[in-house]
């Protein structure tokens, strides 16, 4: 099955402070069990399979799996993201339980506080609870539960929202809200009458209005590396889900499908392997670090790489090795993070880049590389690149000027640009345009209007010089580059 390499690499390992197996799904230890983990560290809890790591599956599992979700969510206080999944193992179905560190400590089950020490799950003695409140004090401190002064409840976006709360109602089938406003209180989104960063950049209408650093730019390179050429540059400044939903479409289109026949079968693959981008996405999201001004979520499309880069370190403890083996998912953003999981955009716990991984692998893409330095980590995706062409010519240059001068400007370099790269054809075009539209313009100003290097843009312009296409007219310091009247006579017929 698709999630069966979770399980494998989960009995490569011996129970923990955050994995433990059980033989049989008794819903009183598991819910111990689960509240343990989540007052310590998250963590794993394998139903059927014993200590020694014997398969013994579970009779009509996905019952039993629904059955053990509804009561953990309606017994454990406050409630808490909790996966519960049903995955097939060697011929045996098994249930995978997982949890996250919780946000809001301490929580109980049926009024009683449980945390892990080592493989074993305790009652709470006093110490212990001191330092889980004193652990809760210092979140209600952090940026995600600050207040945004100025942010009104019409500033947010109620669609989002309340598809949100239908979400959340799913999972939780207790749930009752008087209206919109009512929703984001019980969640934590308001609080004290104020909306909070996290319900901002999660619901706003316009974001970065209060939370400039909450924009994804993505951009896509005609070369493997970054300059001033770029092909498209985007800005997504919505909220996160108007954002994922933008992304996904924007990404469909820039990589494309591959289209093949199989006998009288038509079939399409895509040219990315979407899973583990969306699970690289998401993780960029719910770890970004929201807190620094100078925060950024970053998509680079190269021509040999795509690269997901966000500000944020991994957590004290994480290497990027830890990255690719199981590991203690430790959230930055605990509160964006839970509202994701209740919309379904974060499917499993704490398993994230271990799919990404797998996802690689069986679709034939060369796997991930994890990357950190300073304070930015980087996920690459090698030999991932986007379709599109490096000839196209921005839209700023060609505005105001009708199509068939851009036309004959293409034809008339052709007898100049033989043998030369499209990249190259391209940029020589965009020189002759921005002549052609403002007339004795300095070298400096087309810089400025091409984004083309200043050393190769007067490589061009003696190219073009020589070639008789273009003259420099006037004194050196005040004059400028003009169309030689052979040229502008050939163009003019045109109109």
């Amino acid at each position: 099955m698709e999630n069966s390499f979770i399980i494998e690499n989960l009995l490569q390992q011996k129970s923990s402070i955050r994995l433990e197996f059980k033989a049989q799904p008794n819903m009183d230890a598991i819910a111990k069990s689960i509240t343990s983990f989540i007052n310590t560290q998250g963590g794993d809890l394998v139903v059927g399979v014993d200590n020694d790591g014997k398969i013994l599956g579970v009779e009509n599992a996905q019952q039993q799996a629904i059955a053990i979700q509804n009561a953990l969510v309606e017994l454990i206080k406050p409630t808490a993201p909790i996966s519960v999944q049903v995955i097939n193992y060697k011929k045996n179905d098994v249930i995978l339980i997982s949890v996250w560190e919780g946000a809001k400590k301490p929580y109980h089950y049926k009024g009683v506080i449980y945390n892990r020490k080592g493989q074993a799950t305790t009652i709470t003695n006093h110490k212990t609870l001191d330092n889980i409140i004193l652990q809760r004090k210092e979140t209600d401190f952090h940026w995600e539960r600050m207040p945004l002064l100025g942010a009104e409840l019409a500033d947010l976006d109620t669609f989002e929202i309340e598809q949100t709360i239908k979400s959340y109602k799913e999972y939780k089938k207790d749930a009752n809200f008087v209206d919109v406003e009512d929703f984001l209180i019980q969640v934590g989104l308001i609080q004290n009458g104020n909306i909070t960063n996290a319900c901002m950049v999660l619901f706003g209408k316009n974001p970065v209005r209060f939370i400039p650093q909450c924009k994804i730019r993505l951009t896509l390179y005609p070369s493997k590396t970054s300059g001033n050429q770029f092909i498209d540059d985007k800005v997504f400044d919505g909220n996160i889900f108007r954002n994922i939903i933008d992304l996904s479409t924007y990404l469909d289109t820039v990589y494309g499908k591959n289209l093949s026949i199989e006998g009288v079968f038509r079939t399409e693959k895509p040219n990315y392997p979407i899973l583990a981008f969306r699970e690289g996405i998401m993780n960029a999201i719910v770890h970004r670090d929201y807190n620094s001004i100078k925060g950024f979520l970053q998509i680079s499309i190269y021509a040999d790489r795509t690269e997901i880069s966000n500000y944020g370190a991994l957590p004290d403890g994480i290497t990027v090795a830890d990255l690719k083996v199981e590991h203690n998912s430790i959230l930055r953003n605990p509160d964006i993070a839970q509202m994701c999981f209740y919309r379904k955009f974060i499917e499993m716990l704490g398993t994230g880049t271990q799919r990404m991984i797998r996802d690689c692998k069986v679709n034939k893409f060369k796997i991930p590389v994890w990357k950190q330095k300073e304070n930015v980590t980087t996920v690459i995706f090698p030999n991932v690149t986007h379709n599109r062409k490096t000839e196209g010519i921005t839209e700023d240059v060609v505005r105001g000027i009708s199509k068939k001068v851009v036309a004959k400007i293409e034809g008339i370099i052709e007898g100049i640009t033989e043998g030369v790269t499209e990249d190259v054809k391209d940029k020589i075009t965009k020189i002759l345009l921005v002549i052609y539209k403002e007339s004795g313009v300095r070298t400096v100003d087309i810089e400025k209007l091409t984004n083309i290097p200043v050393k190769s843009l007067e490589r061009y312009i003696k190219q073009l010089k020589d070639a008789e296409i273009i003259e420099f007219k006037g004194a050196n310091r005040t004059g400028g580059y003009y169309l030689t009247k052979d040229l502008e006579n050939k163009i003019n017929s045109m109109e």
